[in-house]
């Protein structure tokens, strides 16, 4: 089942905030602002990413937090968004390349 869905985070280490942009990064979301990240992949995707940054948020004493929130297709074009324009369709259709 694929899920559509942000994370977001405020993590003070920027260490940690390095690594944990670029792992979300790896596995295919799309960052959208500086901790926001949107995602359209498989559900066993989203499980393996809520289980990888809970186990970081457990390994060290921190005041951060990391949001998870699943949204629909509708909720998503509703959006109002101001200034930079988003490329949602990049993320709702999956990645793809183009040959010029």
């Amino acid at each position: 089942v694929i899920m559509l869905f942000f994370v977001m985070y405020d993590i003070e280490s920027n260490k940690v905030r390095r690594t944990v942009a670029t792992y979300l990064e790896k596995k295919g979301c799309q960052r959208i602002q500086k901790s926001v990240y949107l995602a359209n992949l498989d559900s066993s995707v989203y499980e393996q990413i809520r289980s990888d940054l809970t186990e970081v948020q457990g390994m060290y004493e921190n005041n951060d937090s990391i949001i998870f929130c699943q949204a629909s297709v509708d909720e998503l074009k509703s959006m109002d968004v101001i200034g930079h324009n988003l490329d949602l369709d990049l993320v709702l259709k999956g990645r793809n390349t183009m040959f010029f």
